[in-house]
């Protein structure tokens, strides 16, 4: 992506940020004299981008108005953006309603009807709706959450775009023990002390699922903050040995971390994933939404997360940054 959002930004920035929902990120940060320094990296987001936009009628008035609803975190807020704006510019008249609850609220109005489009993870609607799931892989999560879709709602392609838990340890530790991927770890997690959020501690379907892959049971375990860069700030400190934080945070793009691959595919697959009602979206718009889909990548979603991070730029700036650099 052309004027990529400067990774010194990143590398500089220490502060933290909130969570709601199913334990994902609010990703909402310090916005004292951080402005300058991400503006400078996203370089020309034209003004005429940067507009609010939350309900929009153009000129193909006899089209069903979709109504985008988006759970109260920073990340499908932004997706949710991208999708909603690129059917605007296409002339499809939509409807925001950003920040309108938690993951599941969001999922509810869509399968009620009360809305008609929002932003889902494929792990978790499958888990939701079919709770004896136990599907893990990307490919077989995706065809088992279709199938266990309500009536009355389906979803579009998946992106490439990822919000999964991911295993970190700093460049240093994954040179000196040789630690590249999760098998890397089988048998040795003992020596290692596990930090994280105290939530993603108590996934136990996680813990049961990576011990039992990788022969993998951590000699300590460290409940920090909320915030992923606690987790970031002790790997750094040597506070911890191995850190559990989600794939789309930004504090994996410093050189100094390294994200541990789950070459075994241990950890349920957690894809972006727009959700809505049958017969909602016209042929054009599925395809349009489907081809966005197919554009969004996990490295997307951390250097947009940054704009509201650091209080830069808003959402809706963010999304209409994103599309105009993809051509939309």
């Amino acid at each position: 992506m052309a004027g990529r959002l400067s990774l010194e930004v990143i590398r500089a920035d220490r502060r933290g940020r909130g969570e709601e929902g199913r334990g994902r990120m609010l990703r909402t940060g310090d916005r004292a004299g951080r402005c300058a320094m991400v503006l400078a990296g996203v370089g020309a987001m034209a003004l005429s981008g940067c507009q609010a936009q939350s309900s929009i009628v153009p000129a193909h008035r006899d089209d069903p108005v979709v109504v985008v609803e988006t759970a109260s975190f920073g990340e499908v807020e932004i997706v949710g953006h991208i999708y909603g704006n690129a059917l605007v510019r296409s002339g499809s008249r939509v409807t925001a309603r950003p920040q309108a609850g938690t993951q599941d609220e969001v999922v509810e109005s869509v399968v009620t009807g009360e809305a008609t489009f929002t932003i889902g993870f494929t792990g978790e609607l499958l888990r939701t709706f079919d709770e004896n799931s136990t599907e893990v892989e990307a490919d077989e999560v995706y065809t088992a959450m279709m199938a266990a879709l309500p009536e009355g709602v389906t979803a579009a392609d998946p992106a490439p775009a990822e919000d999964a838990p991911v295993y970190a340890v700093t460049r240093h530790t994954s040179e000196s023990r040789d630690l590249r991927t999760m098998s890397d770890l089988a048998g040795r997690c003992g020596d290692f002390t596990l930090g994280a959020r105290e939530e993603a501690l108590a996934d136990r379907e996680l813990a049961t699922s990576v011990g039992t892959t990788y022969d993998c049971g951590f000699g300590r375990r460290v409940a920090l903050g909320p915030n992923p860069r606690a987790v970031f700030d002790a790997l750094r400190e040597g506070e911890i040995g191995v850190g559990l934080v989600q794939s789309a945070d930004p504090v994996l793009h410093p050189e100094d971390i390294v994200a541990l691959d789950d070459d075994e595919d241990a950890v349920l697959a957690q894809h972006l994933v727009p959700v809505f009602r049958k017969g909602s979206l016209s042929e054009d718009q599925l395809a349009l939404v489907n081809r966005i889909s197919g554009e969004l990548t996990t490295e997307d979603v951390r250097e947009l997360l940054l704009g509201v991070e650091f209080g830069s730029a808003t959402p809706v700036a963010l999304a209409n940054y994103w599309l105009d650099e993809h051509g939309y």
